[in-house]
């Protein structure tokens, strides 16, 4: 009897269908642990475009449903595609206009996400790359490579924490413009081996380059100017004695506290060999002014035996 009814039901069902654009189909779901109740959609060409069945001892729609599905919408905020519901909660959802939302964690390669996402990749010498982000545009033009982020991450507190797009990096601050030849812009201190950098780059530890450039201003060639007052080596001689070190120079005490700055000693040492040259070239003439008299006195003592 019941499958004469099913029958009559799809029957009359169709004949719905055909008198009328949209008609309404009530199936109780409530005898599916007995029966297997389903509820099927499908096309005309009978693909199935929905399919679900009661999982517990009550089914209901919407507001405290398994699941709802809604396609008659206009695109907006309530056009989802699949909408999961517990206790009249959105867990999850998918929208016809290709936006989704879930309220959880999502995880891709990892089945218990511990972040909103979490990617875990095993190692696979045919799959090596764990994350991959590509973008096609006209880079030449400003508005792509500029305006264009592979990754945007910021904050209330500090505003930008990091933005990637096609041309570089930037931390704490926008990436390169795309005219720019520079590939990593940061904004504040950075640390190695340190939690409280002092400066743009603090390393507490060993640093090994084939080059260091050091940009400067005022190189002290200014030393050999005809008007430069150098110290007489007495006065240098009175200043070692009360001070230790070398005038300009820091004390062992100031490096301690407040390190070395290679460039800054860089030109103090250049301005202090220009001036011992200074006074090279001073002694020299002295000496050959004594060697000349000596010379002369020798003559007159000679001509006088």
């Amino acid at each position: 009897m019941k499958k004469v009814l099913v029958l009559l039901l799809a029957g009359l069902t169709g004949l719905h269908f055909a008198n009328a654009q949209t008609k309404t189909v009530t199936v109780d779901a409530n005898d599916a642990l007995n029966n297997n109740t389903k509820i099927v959609a499908q096309t005309s060409i009978g693909q199935s475009f929905f399919v679900g069945h009661q999982l517990g001892s009550t089914y209901a729609y919407q507001s405290a449903g398994i699941f709802r599905a809604w396609t008659d919408q206009p695109l907006g905020s309530a056009n989802y595609y699949y909408d999961g519901v517990t206790n009249g909660t959105t867990n999850f959802s998918v929208r016809a206009d290709g936006q989704g939302y879930f309220a959880g964690n999502v995880g891709i390669g990892i089945n218990a996400p511990t972040a909103k996402l979490h990617i875990f990749n095993q190692y696979d010498v045919n799959q090596p790359t764990a994350l991959k982000m590509f973008y096609q545009g006209t880079w030449g033009t400003p508005a792509y490579a500029s305006s264009f982020r592979f990754i945007d991450i910021n904050s209330t507190e500090s505003g930008k924490v990091l933005q990637v797009n096609g041309t570089g990096v930037g931390i704490g601050y926008d990436p390169p413009a795309w005219s720019s030849p520079d590939k990593l812009y940061v904004s504040g201190n950075v640390g190695i081996g340190t939690t409280s950098p002092r400066e743009a780059l603090s390393v507490n530890g060993n640093i090994r380059s084939k080059q260091v450039k050091v940009e400067l201003a005022n190189w002290p060639d200014y030393v050999f100017q005809k008007d430069y007052q150098l110290l007489s080596l007495r006065d240098v001689e009175t200043y070692i004695d009360q001070n230790h070190h070398l005038p300009e120079t820091p004390s062992a005490q100031e490096i301690e506290t407040s390190g070395l700055n290679l460039g800054e000693m860089n030109k103090l040492l250049m301005k202090k060999v220009e001036e011992l040259t200074l006074y090279l070239i001073e002694k020299d003439k002295k000496d050959k002014e004594q060697e000349s008299r000596i010379e002369k006195l020798e003559r007159i003592i000679k001509n006088r035996k």
